[in-house]
């Protein structure tokens, strides 16, 4: 796995370093740029292009195809089917073709939802509904969290059907409008997905150490998702990073935020046991934190939740004096420190 691992990476990045000027182009050409406000919670003071998210896209996409028409390994690992049952009743069937064609669908709409808003606008109840409908895709090809092990008792609880929909769609839709609602300054959503994208991958491969067959196919997948989408990141943060050439827009930072959401449900929390739930959030923390505190504010100040303020963490700092980019690498550093708590509690629960 290790060569498809590599090659993964070197694509997603090449090809999103290369081809996002070319979308910088197209942002420009047709006047999808975001302005300057001074009552916003913009901080850029020059139009700037967006629809960096299309690079990413892209990039991925030419990482997974390459993958796919050159590497017989990989398509050996995308043939790969199973059946889960459950006290000798079927679940449902496993099949990692299905789940990587239901991201990609999904992720797609995504897109296209993220372009029109970029461009025009779209209302938040339309963008939520689009995201749940997303979601809902995703989950009918087989990304779905299906239950949890109980703690104290090693028994693996399945949950309910509806149970199942409705934590699934809440966790996706959750960490779309996270990495949204956090990109705020140049580079920072980019920078926080790519070391999270980064530690998921490395947690994939520790977990995928197991007999289970189902599992390690499982969060093989994962990781190379979880390793292409640091990739495509990095090579998006080339262009990003302060003073940003580009920005993500809502094309970038929801899709960033669904391939995380995804990743975490395909991989990580495939260790199955209650603490997992909280290591994708744990690498998260703090944008998690950030938004909770904005939702908590903009309530108690009765001011619609979606709506953009300049509470948040990074403005904060620079009405205290900080820099972009003083601010930005500040959350980097936060951001590796928490996910190597990630992993080491990863480490550890897997040695018990």
């Amino acid at each position: 796995m290790v060569k498809i691992y590599l090659i993964i990476f070197l694509f997603c990045f090449s090809g999103t370093l290369l081809i996002t000027p070319f979308f910088r182009y197209l942002a420009k050409k047709f006047k999808i740029l975001d302005y300057p406000r001074p009552r916003s919670r913009k901080v850029h003071t020059q139009p700037v292009p967006r629809w960096g998210g299309l690079g990413i896209y892209f990039g991925l996409l030419l990482g997974i195809a390459i993958l796919y028409f050159f590497s017989s390994e990989f398509k050996f690992l995308l043939v790969y089917k199973d059946t889960l049952y459950s006290g000798g009743k079927l679940i449902r069937y496993l099949e990692l073709d299905k789940q990587l064609s239901g991201v990609l669908i999904a992720t797609s709409l995504i897109v296209i939802l993220g372009m029109i808003d970029d461009k025009r606008g779209v209302s938040p109840i339309v963008k939520l509904l689009t995201q749940i409908i997303a979601a809902y895709i995703a989950m009918d090809y087989g990304v779905r969290i299906l239950g949890l092990t109980l703690p104290f008792v090693s028994k693996f609880y399945y949950f309910p059907v509806l149970i199942s929909q409705i934590v699934t769609v809440i966790w996706l839709v959750g960490f779309m409008n996270t990495i949204n609602l956090v990109d705020g300054l140049d580079g920072l959503a980019t920078g926080i997905v790519a070391i999270a994208a980064y530690t998921f991958f490395i947690i994939s491969i520790l977990q995928a150490e197991t007999k289970i067959v189902f599992l390690a196919k499982q969060l093989n997948l994962a990781a190379l998702l979880s390793i292409g989408l640091c990739a495509a990141s990095l090579g998006f943060l080339c262009h990003n990073f302060y003073p940003a050439k580009i920005f993500l827009g809502d094309t970038g930072s929801m899709l960033l935020g669904f391939l995380l959401g995804t990743i975490a449900v395909i991989g990580t929390l495939k260790a199955t046991a209650v603490i997992a739930i909280f290591i994708p959030i744990l690498v998260i923390g703090l944008p998690v934190a950030d938004v909770v505190f904005a939702v908590i504010r903009r309530f108690y100040k009765g001011q619609p939740i979606f709506e953009a303020d300049k509470g948040h963490f990074h403005h904060r700092l620079l009405r205290l004096g900080w820099t972009q980019k003083e601010i930005v690498f500040l959350v980097y550093i936060v951001t590796l420190i928490l996910s190597q708590g990630a992993i080491l509690l990863t480490v550890f629960r897997g040695s018990k």
